[in-house]
């Protein structure tokens, strides 16, 4: 991604202005430190563009309603993921893009076992952009919160059905006036044992009001990249299991589409 270029180029510049400023290149046995300097490099330049991010995020009003997706802020959050993933050496195996047809608008649904699952759909997919459902709790954690605010992720309050009607009815109109795919999580929270929960069905009428196919994926190990961190890398797993067409979407309800989607799913697992 653009911003690990320029981040790599800038700590080889510091590294090697600090080897050659600070005369080491006299003594052929530094001959290292170059070396060394540049992963440290590139951490203290990851901290100073926190630091930035968390500054204009204070100057952002997260009461203001968004109505559609704004690709300038979402460029800013795709580049701070891939960041994180980079940063956390995680290795993702993607598996069944080609079915994908990237000028189309889909709903893309999956487990969710880790924060981190849907930084992998942004990331690996190849759907742009690719706009996530999320609980509004997530409003509230700082630089995040305001960022995902102003790219126009769709807030969902979990406690209140009003909440639920207003994000099917935004998440499908993003997908109609082809501005972005939706990507969303059933289960409607993260699975601490690794097993799936019941989807809610409710999440499918984001597909049946837009008419849209549904792209059923599988995320493994996601949950041990926070673990692994900053020690271990991690593979994960991002796989395509099932295409279903807008026009059996059209034919089932929410509760056949639920238990359908969650059925490929659980077969995927249970072949690990």
């Amino acid at each position: 991604m653009i911003l690990t270029i320029i981040f790599l180029i800038m700590s080889i510049g510091v590294s090697g202005a600090i080897y050659y400023f600070t005369h080491l290149y006299e003594q052929w046995y530094y001959f290292f430190v170059p070396i060394l300097l540049i992963p440290l490099c590139y951490i203290a330049i990851f901290g100073i563009y926190v630091i930035l991010l968390f500054i204009v995020s204070l100057f952002i009003n997260k009461k203001k309603e968004k109505n559609k997706p704004n690709l300038f802020w979402y460029f800013w959050v795709k580049q701070t993921v891939f960041q994180l993933l980079f940063l956390s050496r995680t290795r993702v195996k993607v598996i069944g893009k080609e079915l994908l047809d990237p000028k189309k608008r889909y709903l893309v649904v999956t487990n969710h076992i880790s924060t981190f699952d849907p930084m992998l759909a942004m990331i690996k997919l190849g759907l742009y952009p690719l706009i996530c459902v999320t609980k509004v709790e997530n409003l509230k954690i700082p630089i995040c919160g305001s960022f995902i605010h102003k790219a126009g992720f769709i807030a969902l309050d979990r406690n209140d059905a009003h909440s639920g009607i207003q994000m099917v009815r935004k998440a499908s109109s993003y997908i109609e006036k082809d501005l972005a795919s939706i990507y969303i999580c059933p289960e409607g929270t993260r699975s601490k044992t690794g097993e799936l929960l019941p989807f809610h069905p409710g999440s499918f009428k984001i597909a049946t009001k837009a008419e849209v196919d549904i792209v059923v994926c599988y995320i493994e190990n996601t949950n041990y990249i926070a673990k692994h961190f900053p020690f271990r890398g991690t593979k994960t797993t991002l796989k395509i299991v099932k295409i279903i067409p807008k026009e059996e979407v059209l034919e089932k309800n929410t509760k056949e589409l639920a238990l359908e989607a969650q059925e490929y799913i659980q077969k995927e697992k249970e072949k690990k």
